[in-house]
């Protein structure tokens, strides 16, 4: 898929011809500002962006892994609104995002990753010039901001969970996804998300970042290196201080006769210390895909997700990697019974279009443990002796996304979780299921 994401900021590469390719990889590509479901409003100047975006979402999940083999099916709605002023008062620009997270029918009790009724989503103020350092845009963003940053494993704006991660703080971006250079930085604590309460910003907790985006050498190659610090003090509760640095690099790239072949990779290392324990860890992300050109626009994918765990409860290291803030439906599972830690993870995906309107994908993965004596994160399974194996199941997923309409579609997702070894040997163990269908109109 060759494309733009379209953000007007000014001069930008896109205004001289430059189309940066996106990644193919599901899930990856980001959303760097503006969500996509926004638009310029009205005619002349395009100085005001809005949009509604409005989910309803059945979701049947039954021996949840989750959430200790629970079966629940409650019916999620997520309401966004978002308005936008730019260019009429530049430099001066404002943003803001009202978020509305709701569960109904349930016999769970409610979470902040479910429930997060009427609160402010983004809402920041933006010094914006259409020409600045290298004669790039450059902002400088200052409130409560919601966005994808470099590589969406660690950092998302979530696109399947029914709450989405925010951040307060100030953010610096010189260039854009548009041109073939951008970098961006940022300083921001985290939102705590409460069901009952309204959000705030993390008080104990910092996280700084900086990452790099050359896409000069696009379709071959676009290098997209970062680092980020987690500084989370806790000063009452050692077990949750963390002070974690992650360097990373994603790339991705097309290559061969229009493009028909493509790669994702990540790789991120980390060190620091997280529960006055030494930490070093590692994780990695490696795609391959072929797509064809036949009707249905085929696209076969092989990858491999790894991150490494904790080698042992009682020494003095921690090996386990952190995932911060980043996503996890697309990449480890629909079924949400894996995130990206104590992993090794092969997948095939099988994506195609029966119609113009429909897109379809077909995925099956295979979950070890990365370290026999770490736990199986999501389930809270644990065998620190090691000997209950590393083999964890295999899980099935299927999904149909329908564009009924240009501001209607629909989105059926299965997921079927048939566990290995190590989930028999830890506890009950039956089949995992998930179905869910949502429907999203957008305005």
């Amino acid at each position: 898929m060759l494309g733009l994401v379209a953000l007007d900021s000014g001069a930008t590469g896109a205004e001289s011809g430059f189309q940066p390719v996106v990644t193919r990889s599901p899930a990856a590509d980001r959303i760097a500002e503006r969500p996509d479901y926004a638009h310029v409003l009205g005619d002349g100047m395009g100085w005001l962006e809005g949009g509604i975006e409005s989910r309803t979402r059945y979701e049947l999940r039954e021996g949840d892994y989750a959430a200790g083999l629970l079966s629940d099916d409650p019916l999620v709605t997520r309401n966004l609104i978002y308005l936008g002023v730019k260019r009429v008062l530049d430099p001066f620009r404002f943003a803001a995002e009202l978020l509305d997270s709701r569960r109904f029918f349930s016999g769970l009790g409610d979470t902040p990753n479910v429930v997060n009724t009427l609160e402010p989503l983004q809402a920041y103020a933006q010094l914006h010039f259409d020409r600045g350092a290298g004669n790039a845009p450059l902002s400088l963003s200052f409130g409560r901001m919601a966005f994808d940053w470099a590589d969406r494993r660690l950092i998302a704006r979530n696109r399947n969970r029914n709450t989405i991660s925010a951040f307060d703080g100030l953010r610096l971006r010189m260039g854009d996804e548009n041109a073939p250079w951008e970098i961006d930085a940022i300083a921001v604590r985290p939102v705590e998300r409460s069901v009952d309460n309204t959000d705030v910003s993390a008080d104990d907790l910092m996280l700084y970042g900086l990452a790099g985006y050359w896409r000069g050498w696009s379709p071959h190659v676009v290098l997209e290196p970062y680092w980020l610090w987690l500084d989370q003090r806790e000063a009452g509760n050692p077990a949750a201080r963390r002070n974690l640095h992650t360097l990373g690099l994603h790339a991705f790239g097309q290559w061969g006769r229009g493009g028909a072949w493509d790669y994702d990779l990540s790789l991120a290392g980390q060190w620091g210390r997280s529960a006055d324990l030494t930490h070093r860890a590692q994780a990695a992300h490696v795609e391959v895909g072929r797509t064809w050109t036949t009707g249905w626009k085929p696209r076969l994918a092989l990858w491999l997700n790894y991150a490494s765990g904790d080698r042992s409860p009682a020494d003095r290291g921690n090996q386990r990697f952190d995932p911060l803030y980043g996503a996890t439906f697309s990449f480890y599972g629909f079924s949400s019974y894996f995130t990206w830690q104590n992993m090794i993870n092969p997948a095939l995906r099988l994506s195609f279009r029966p119609a113009k309107m429909l897109k379809c994908e077909i995925i099956h993965r295979a979950m070890w443990l990365a370290d026999r004596s770490d736990a199986w994160v999501k389930s809270g399974r644990r065998d620190a002796t090691g000997g209950s194996g590393s083999y964890i199941g295999q899980e099935l997923d299927v999904r149909l996304v329908w564009q009924l309409a240009p501001s209607f579609e629909i989105d059926i997702a299965y997921a079927h979780f048939f566990p290995g070894s190590f989930a028999s040997s830890t506890g009950a163990a039956p089949p995992g299921q998930l179905f869910q269908v949502a429907g999203t109109l957008r305005f």
